[in-house]
Order: structure tokens, then sequence, then C-alpha cells
């Protein structure tokens, strides 16, 4: 039974508490509603670089300090940054609850952005790109993207570029902060074992004193896909790729369908795409489908590596089984096993105080209210075969692709020319 309890201050900062008093955790989400997506061309990956600056001193500790102290509290202290999100979280005993809240509070209020700590971190930030680029597989997702939303944020990657990077200045962090860091886009979402009446006043005193700033923000773009294919050549002992087109928005009621289309074609070790590919034929040993979804866009792929000599293979079956699905419809045992793999993953989530935090906080972004667990089950049993069939019709049959590899060798002419599914 799920008993969310939302409060919105007048500034616009909102508040999610759900209590669980059976366990003894207590995880806390600071998210604020800004990404990659809302930077400028000049700005790509600065919404990360800050990520990475809230622990490198406040006005009353260094970062040593503040490792010390995310120490003392306990479990775990950490953050991300994404395409629309940037999130401060922590889970920990439920005793030191209130103490994470502070620090997390302390992180995004009182960041002091020393140019000196710029410095330090900007190379941090480097080696972390310079690692993403060492790992083919994970950056012929970017490349994806960055062909299927060519100019546009959602194409940019979320790190940025060494370029960029290297030109961040301090009046940069605070000129983006002052324009798109507004109090009614903070969201902390709570779950756990708390005391609430303890909880709830210790977060207005926090979030209530912050104000509108009155900046004009960058304006947030709709994207129009292009479906333009890329090949890096590179000197590596497999071809990665990625390969596909748009797809339903996260808010689109379509997505519970598509969801299980998804599963059903390359989303798991039983999925069409894995079997056919691994288990039968041996041709790679990571393969499968996924999709990406934002406010207002979505993305569906298939991605995997091989050997230069199979990779036309693996290509050539992955578009035959995309095929199969817009052709005839898919088995009963393959929806009922895809829908049980969903609603478990949704479940077994709801055991995990971090992961109810997320739910209840991205629930808030991309809906504005509270999605019940029961009404998500619900909509996932209702759906059919014929429903996942028109779903493969509607978003891939014909649909132009856009293809994305990094590889030894250039054997993508076929893939590079305005290729369907």
């Amino acid at each position: 039974m799920e008993n969310i309890k939302k409060i919105v201050l007048p500034n616009g900062a909102r508040i999610l508490l759900e209590r669980i008093p059976y366990v003894r955790s207590a995880s806390v989400g600071l998210w604020i509603d800004v990404g990659s997506r809302n930077e400028t061309p000049v700005e790509n990956g600065l919404s990360h670089f800050i990520e990475h600056m809230f622990f490198k001193g406040t006005r009353t500790k260094n970062a040593f300090q503040l490792s010390n102290e995310m120490n003392a509290v306990g479990g775990n202290v950490n953050a991300f940054t994404t395409q629309e999100n940037i999130c401060l979280n922590a889970k920990v005993v439920d005793d030191h609850l209130s103490r994470a809240i502070d620090l997390i509070s302390e992180l995004y209020l009182d960041s002091t952005f020393d140019t000196a700590e710029i410095e330090r971190e900007r190379n941090v930030v480097l080696e972390e790109v310079k690692m993403y680029y060492d790992t083919p597989d994970e950056q012929v997702i970017d490349t994806f993207l960055d062909n299927l939303f060519a100019d546009h944020p959602l194409g940019r990657p979320v790190l940025g570029t060494p370029e960029r990077i290297t030109d961040f200045k301090q009046g940069d962090i605070k000129r983006y902060l002052n324009r798109e860091f507004a109090p009614d886009r903070i969201i902390i979402s709570i779950a756990g074992n708390f005391d609430m009446r303890r909880i709830e006043p210790q977060l207005r005193r926090i979030l209530e004193p912050i104000e509108p700033n009155g900046w004009e923000r960058n304006p947030v773009i709709h994207p129009t896909p292009s479906y333009r294919s890329h090949n890096e050549d590179r000197r590596l002992e497999q071809v990665h790729f990625c390969m596909g087109t748009d797809a339903p928005p996260r808010t689109s009621d379509e997505r519970f369908a598509f969801s299980m289309l998804n599963t059903i074609l390359g989303g798991g070790t039983s999925s069409r795409i894995f079997q056919e590919v691994r288990e039968k034929q041996g041709l790679a040993y990571s393969i499968g489908s996924f999709d990406f979804t934002f406010k207002d866009a979505g993305c569906f792929a298939i991605s995997g590596g091989s050997s230069p000599r199979n990779i036309q293979k693996v290509l050539n079956i992955c578009l035959e089984e995309v095929k199969k699905l817009y052709t005839e419809l898919v088995s009963e045992e393959e929806l009922e096993s895809a829908r049980e793999q969903i609603k478990s993953n949704i479940i077994l989530g709801m055991e995990n105080s971090a992961s109810r935090m997320s739910r209840m906080a991205e629930s808030e972004i991309y809906f504005g209210e509270h999605i019940p667990v029961d009404t998500v089950i619900e909509r996932i049993n209702a759906v059919t075969r014929e429903d996942v069939f028109e779903m493969a019709q509607r978003y891939l049959k014909d649909r132009p692709i856009t293809f994305a590899s990094i590889g030894p060798e250039k054997k993508f002419e076929p893939y590079l020319n305005g290729i369907t599914f």
C-alpha cells in the first residue's frame, strides 16, 4: 500500500514523502528538473560538471570535510545527471536521515564553486570522458543519439566534450545556476522509515527561503528525428553498433505496449535477438534492445558487438527479427513472459527505499502526480498481442533507421545509406 504525501511550497518547490515503517533504511533525493537538454551548445556538459562541483566545497566545509561527513552518515551518498535531471541522493540507516538531508541540502544550497576546485575537477571530468571514450559499447549509443537527434540538446553527450569542458569558468557555472535552478524545479523525495512530524518541518526550513530568481530560462525545444548515420573507423577487436528510430515519449499511454515489444525483441536473455544471435548462433556476447524515453520524445534501438567477419550477419538477423514483429503476432507465451519480467522489476523495486524514492520523484517530474503501482500493473496486464503488433506497425514498419558503429573496418555502406526497419 502506497501512502504518499505531497507538499507544494509557495515558491514552487515540492516535497514527496512516503513512510515505510517496516524497514530500517531511508532514502532521500534532491532532484532538480534540469539536465543536459537545458544547456546551450557552448554549455554542453555543464549540468554534469556542476553535479561534480556540488561535492567540492561549501561555505563551511571543504571537499575533504564533506567526504568525512558523507562517511559519518554511513550508507551511500551519490549523484547523477541525465538529459533531463540532476539528483543528489543518499540511502542511510533511518537514524541518520535528518543528518543526510542537511548534508545534501548544504551541497545544493551552499556550494561555493571555488576556482581552484574547478580546475582540479575539470581534470577529473576530462578523465571520465576519456574513460567513456575507451568504452565503445557505451560511446556508440551517444553516437546513435547524436545522429538521431542531430543539432538538438538530446543528441549531445551528457558528459560534454573536452573542448567545452576545458572552457568552463566559475562565471559560466553561476550564470547557469541563476538561469535554470529555480525553486519550482526542485523536488525532495524521501522514502523509508522516518518521523513525519520531525522531517516535514526540517524540509520546510530548508526549502521555503529559496526565492525565484526571475531569470529567463533557455527554451526547451521539441526534437525532430533526423535519421543520420555514421561509422567511426577505429582499430578494435569488435565492431560495436547501435541502430534504431524514434519511439513513444515517457508520458505516452503507448509506453506499456511498447515496453512489452522491446522486452520480447531484445530486453533479456529469453528475448528473440539474444536467443538467435548469441544462444543459437554464438555470434555475439552482448546483444539486445532498449528504449530511451524523455518528456516529449523517445527512441528505440538495438545495440551489440561482434567480430568484423560476423557483424553483417548479426545486423541482418536483427533486422529480420524486427520485421517479424510487424508481420505476425507474438506468441501468448512470449507476451506473458515479458509481462512477468516487467511486473517483477516494478514490484521488487518496491522493496527498496531508494527505488521508491526515485519512483516518486520521476512520477512527479514526468506526470505531475503520483501514479500508483497498482495502476501501472493494471495497464501492463491489459496489453494484448494485438497491442504489441500495433506498436510494431506504427513505430517500426518501414521506419527510417539511424545507424551508428565503431570498429576497425568500413563494412557498413548498406547500413549507412537510408535503410529502414
